[in-house]
C-alpha cells in the first residue's frame, strides 16, 4: 500500500540564512520539498511508472505513415534504330512524383514481447513500492535528525545546570575555606569539577550546532530552537507482546520485502523473455500507399512537347514468420545471463526477508528495553535528587565532604541526561519498528507533533527539571 503524504505544505519564502523555531510537522513538510534524496526518489518513481507502458508498446500494433516528394530531370542526346534507319532521340524529361502510404504491424505471436510486458508491470509495481519505502525513509531521517537536535539540547541543558551547580559548590568551598571550615583540597576538588563541567558544556554546545547543521541538510533552512518533547509523552510497551506476531506482520507488510519481491518477479519475466528469443515470431502487416506523377517531355529536335499524369495505388497484406537459427551464441548467452540475474534477485529477496525478521525482533526488544530504561531513569532522577539534598545537608553539618557532594551532583545530572536520552531512544525505536512492519506513515509525524511544546515553554520546564541544582 502506498502511504500518501497528507496535510498542507507550508510555503516558506525566507532567506536560507534565517533561523526558525519549528515543530516536527513543519520540519517534515520542509523536508518534503527540499530534501535532495527525496526529490530524487520522486523522479525515480516517475521514471519507473513508464516501464509498464514501454512493455505494453511491444505487444500493441505499430502504425507508420510516410510522405515523399521526388523531382527528376533527364536529358537524352542520341539515336535509336527503327525500320532500318536511325531516328534522332533528343529529349528532355521532367518527372514530378508525390507519394504517401500507411502501414500497420501487429505481433501475432511474440512471447519475448509478452514477457517484456509482464516485466514492465513488475518494474512499475517495484517503483511504487520503492517510493513508499522512500517516504518512510524520509520520515525516519527527519525524526532522527530532529531527535538528535533534541538530544543535544537536553545534554546541553544538563551540562549548563551541572556547571551552575559546580560553580555554586566552588563558591561555597571557597567561603568555607576562608573562614577555616574547609581544607584547600576541597577548593581544588571543586575547581576540578567546575572545569570538567565547563569542558562538557563546550562540547555539548558544539554537538548541538552539528546536529542543527545535519537537520538543515534535509530542510534547506537553518533552525535555532525546535519544539521539545512534553513530559507527559506516553511510554508504553508494544502490543501485541508476541514476537512471532510482529515478525509475521512484517513479512506481509514490510516495503523493502515488497520491493525485493517485485524485483525478483521482474527478473523472472526477463529470464522468460530471454528464453523466448529462441521461439519463432509471427507478425501481420497491412500496407497501403498511393502515388501521383506528372511527366513533361520535350523533343529538342522537333520541338514537340508532351505531358501526361500517372496515378498508382498499392495494397498489401502479409503474415511473416521469423525463426532465429544462429546468432553467434548471443541468444543463448543472454538467456543464461538473465537466469543468473534471476537467481541473484531471488537470493537478495531471501536476504531482505531475513534482515527484516531479525530487525523486527531486535527493534521489538529495543522498544521494550527503552520502556524499562525510561521508567528506571525517571526513578533514578528522583532518587539522585533526594540523595543530593541529603548530601548537601550533611556537608553543611560536617558529616560529608565536598567530594561526596560533587559526586552526587554528577550523579544527578547524569541521571537527568540518561532520562532525556532514554525517552528519545524510545521514540526512535518505536518509529523504526513501525517502519520495519510497514505501518509508518505521515500520521505518525502528526501524532508525535502533538506531544511537543514550544521553546519558551521548554525553557520554563528546564528550570523545574528533577535533579537541577538550585
Amino acid at each position: 500500500m502506498l502511504h500518501k503524504v497528507v496535510g498542507p505544505i507550508f510555503a516558506l519564502f525566507l532567506c536560507s540564512t534565517q533561523t526558525f523555531a519549528d515543530n516536527l510537522l513543519e520540519v517534515y513538510q520542509l523536508a518534503l520539498q527540499n530534501d535532495p534524496t527525496f526529490r530524487a526518489a520522486r523522479a525515480s518513481l516517475q521514471a519507473g511508472l513508464e516501464n509498464e507502458k514501454l512493455g505494453l508498446a511491444r505487444i500493441l500494433p505499430r502504425v507508420n505513415a510516410n510522405l515523399g516528394f521526388n523531382f527528376s530531370r533527364q536529358e537524352n542526346m542520341g539515336q535509336f534504330p527503327a525500320g532500318g534507319i536511325l531516328i534522332p532521340n533528343n529529349t528532355k524529361t521532367n518527372n514530378t512524383t508525390l507519394r504517401w502510404g500507411i502501414s500497420l504491424d501487429q505481433p501475432v505471436f511474440d512471447l519475448n514481447a509478452w514477457f517484456q510486458f509482464k516485466r514492465g508491470q513488475e518494474l512499475t509495481r517495484q517503483a511504487k513500492a520503492q517510493f513508499s519505502s522512500d517516504q518512510q525513509s524520509l520520515i525516519i531521517r527527519v525524526v532522527e535528525a530532529y531527535v538528535e537536535v533534541l538530544r543535544a539540547r537536553a545534554n546541553l541543558d544538563a551540562s549548563i545546570a551541572q556547571e551552575t551547580a559546580t560553580q555554586r559548590q566552588l563558591e561555597l568551598a571557597r567561603e568555607r575555606f576562608d573562614v577555616g571550615l574547609a581544607a584547600i583540597t576541597d577548593v581544588r576538588e571543586a575547581e576540578a569539577a567546575n572545569d570538567l563541567a565547563l569542558a562538557n558544556r563546550i562540547s555539548d554546545e558544539g554537538a548541538l550546532r552539528v546536529a542543527l547543521e545535519k537537520l538543515s541538510v534535509l530542510t534547506g533552512r537553518r533552525h535555532s530552537d525546535l519544539w521539545e518533547l512534553k513530559e507527559g509523552y506516553p511510554v508504553t510497551k508494544p502490543e501485541p507482546a508476541d514476537e512471532k506476531e510482529w515478525v509475521k506482520f512484517a513479512r506481509l507488510n514490510n516495503l523493502d520485502i515488497k520491493v525485493a519481491d517485485f524485483s525478483r518477479d521482474a527478473a523472472l519475466q526477463a529470464a522468460r523473455a530471454a528464453g523466448a528469443e529462441h521461439l519463432p515470431k509471427i507478425v501481420a502487416t497491412l500496407d497501403y500507399g498511393r502515388s501521383h506523377s506528372e511527366v513533361e517531355q520535350n523533343n529538342t529536335k522537333t520541338d514537340l512537347n508532351s505531358a501526361f499524369e500517372i496515378d498508382n495505388s498499392r495494397g498489401n497484406v502479409a503474415v511473416n514468420l521469423n525463426l532465429p537459427l544462429f546468432a553467434g551464441g548471443a541468444i543463448s548467452a543472454a538467456r543464461r545471463q538473465a537466469y543468473a540475474e534471476y537467481k541473484r534477485a531471488n537470493e537478495q529477496y531471501l536476504g531482505v526477508v531475513r534482515t527484516t525478521e531479525q530487525g523486527t525482533r531486535a527493534l521489538l526488544i529495543s522498544v521494550i528495553t527503552n520502556v524499562a530504561r525510561v521508567q528506571a531513569s525517571r526513578r533514578a532522577v528522583i532518587s539522585s535528587k533526594s540523595s543530593l539534598e541529603a548530601t548537601e545537608a550533611g556537608y553543611q553539618v560536617g558529616t560529608r565532604n565536598v567530594i561526596d557532594v560533587l559526586n552526587t551532583v554528577r550523579a544527578v545530572f547524569s541521571a537527568t541526561r540518561d532520562y532525556a536520552n532514554a525517552r528519545l531512544d524510545y521514540v526512535l525505536s518505536k518509529l523504526r519498528l513501525k517502519q520495519f512492519v510497514g505501518t509508518l506513515s505521515p500520521g505518525d509525524i502528526s501524532e508525535l507533533n502533538e506531544w511537543l511544546q514550544p521553546p519558551r515553554e521548554r525553557e520554563k520546564a528546564v528550570k523545574s527539571t528533577p535533579g537541577t541544582a538550585r
